[in-house]
């Protein structure tokens, strides 16, 4: 008799629940044969490899192999003789365990946490080269912003013709766009615009996060995920718009 024909008398749907129990066993190490031995075990409190394979619907074979696994990760305990009867370890015992090997986890997790906040994190400047590609990377910044994108570039004509649909876009989820360009130059939609002489380099700061810096004629570029460099640069930014 097999756990389904052993639990349906009187659980409705234990075949859904069974698959659920033996998922769970998962996330604690187990594989899916060995969960299926270990819930049959318990639910027989004891029995021998052919018995438990019934129970458990998998090959005998696959049995044999699942119960020395479980008995080495000490799930299971066996009695000698022929037959061997096998046993599972309490469930305490296999909850005190978890829970150990647990809050061993978050406790190094906690001692390392911060740990490179401290000690600077070393973070790298990516460099892109061709108009194309930094364009493109301009436009995939402004795409992922989720609250604010400041841009500050003499070339703001070839911006937008390239980007404008991406910048009304912004606007309208909701992201905070600033435009730093020279005067007479049509701008794309944006949140507000400030108009400045003498622009060299295009600088872009996505949510005071990640930054770039293009050269005069777009053809290259650094990019940097650090938000220490962000904000400085946006820091800057700011005293050019004022």
């Amino acid at each position: 008799m097999n756990i389904i024909d052993l639990l349906r008398l009187d659980i409705e749907d234990i075949e859904k629940e069974y698959t659920q129990i033996a998922a769970a066993l998962g996330n604690i190490g187990l594989s899916n044969y060995e969960s299926r031995i270990y819930v049959a075990l318990i639910l027989k409190s004891h029995g021998t490899a052919e018995d438990i394979a019934e129970l458990a619907m998998i090959p005998r074979t696959s049995a044999y192999k699942a119960l020395l696994s479980l008995r080495e990760k000490k799930f299971v305990e066996e009695t000698g003789g022929r037959p061997t009867i096998y046993h599972p370890v309490p469930l305490e015992e296999i909850r005190a365990r978890a829970m150990n090997d647990l809050n061993g986890i978050f406790n190094k997790l906690n001692t390392v946490k911060g740990l490179l906040s401290e000690r600077g994190t070393p973070e790298l400047v990516y460099t892109i080269h061709g108009k194309k590609k930094v364009l493109s990377k301009i436009g995939e910044l402004l795409e992922s912003s989720k609250k604010t994108f400041v841009i500050s570039s003499p070339k703001m004509q070839d911006i937008r013709n390239e980007l404008a649909n991406r910048f009304k876009d912004a606007v309208k989820r909701g992201v905070q766009v600033t435009v730093i360009t020279v005067p007479s130059v049509k701008v794309p939609e944006a949140t507000e615009v400030f108009r400045r002489k003498s622009l060299i380099a295009t600088d872009v700061i996505s949510d005071s996060t990640r930054a770039m810096i293009a050269s005069d004629e777009l053809d290259l570029c650094g990019f940097s995920d650090n938000p220490l460099l962000a904000a400085h640069l946006e820091n800057f930014l700011y005293m050019v718009k004022e």
